[in-house]
């Protein structure tokens, strides 16, 4: 049998519709049963039989999808293993990174790395939504990831950054008026959505509205020095506050300010080849902050 014959076995298992199946597996359903009819002649044995519920399994069709799934296993195991000692011989780092902090921080990290550390390291970067990265973290698909957010599961983090919220305006405005003012939305993880919603809760008592969405922050930036509204966002320490715009720091009621903490996050539970040790010993020394630091942007200092 070929690979693909036991991909199809563990999808029509999991899947036991030939429509659906086929689908998910790229084919037509006429192609699906007949390559079904070839598995059964070639193995001797019956694997389902169809019903107008579906698919039922008979105990030899069990008993190969078990294997099925074994075999699907092993090939993505291998496949991974075989991934990991090329990145080993290569000496590369696959990084996630949030698309602020790529934008803002992550290559002076990089670049402090490369300056102290080995300089053979080669990093892969792939810029994605928070939420995406911590998934492809635990999928094994990069190494280590620079997240906005709080994150659990079987990980290891090192505090980065700590950035405090502010309402960005072109003119100063009156935080008790915001709900009756124009906002602008940008894309952002849900974890720093939660977290201006949760402020918005306290302070407002009513969930908040949706604003006019615009995509990408810069575009936000732009709208706001024109006077079409204002924007609630965690600001980075090193923001280029070129447009001269207001900013105003949003603080819960009881006096604390609203923040969104920034983390190197990789998995726990397995060796690290030494290069990937390396520049995880190096983001604790030289770019970890400590848990009551907050980085406010350098615009505001005097």
């Amino acid at each position: 049998m070929r690979d693909f014959d036991w991909e199809i076995i563990d999808e029509l298992y999991r899947n036991p519709n030939v429509s659906r199946a086929a689908a998910a597996l790229y084919m037509t359903q006429p192609t699906l049963t007949k390559r079904l009819q070839h598995i059964e002649r070639e193995m001797g044995v019956r694997i389902a039989e169809r019903t107008p519920k579906g698919l039922v399994f008979t105990p030899e069709g069990a008993y190969l999808a078990g294997r099925a799934a074994e075999h699907k296993a092993f090939v993505e195991q291998t496949k991974r293993g075989l991934a990991e000692l090329e990145q080993e011989r290569r000496r590369t780092i696959r990084i996630g990174s949030s698309y602020t902090f790529n934008k803002y921080s992550l290559w002076g990290v990089l670049g402090g790395y490369t300056e102290v550390g080995d300089p053979e390291v080669h990093f892969d970067v792939v810029n994605e939504q928070s939420d995406t990265l911590f998934r492809k973290l635990l999928d094994g698909e990069v190494d280590v990831v620079f997240v906005r957010g709080d994150f659990e599961g079987p990980i290891k983090s090192i505090l980065v950054d700590c950035n405090q919220a502010y309402l960005v305006s072109r003119d100063p405005l009156d935080i008790d008026e915001l709900p009756e003012l124009d906002r602008i939305d940008f894309r952002t993880n849900e974890q720093s959505a939660e977290l201006l919603q949760a402020w918005w809760r306290e302070r407002f008592g009513t969930e908040m509205t949706p604003g006019r969405n615009v995509g990408y922050i810069d575009f936000t930036w732009e709208l706001v020095a024109q006077g079409k509204g204002y924007a609630l966002s965690f600001v980075p320490e090193n923001f280029k506050n070129s447009r001269d715009l207001h900013l105003t720091p949003l603080f819960y009621r009881d006096g604390s300010p609203l923040v969104r903490r920034t983390w190197c996050i990789y998995l726990c539970g397995k060796s690290l080849p030494p290069h990937m040790s390396d520049f995880i010993e190096y983001v604790k020394d030289h770019v970890a902050i400590g848990p009551d630091e907050i980085n406010r942007p350098r615009c505001l200092q005097p």
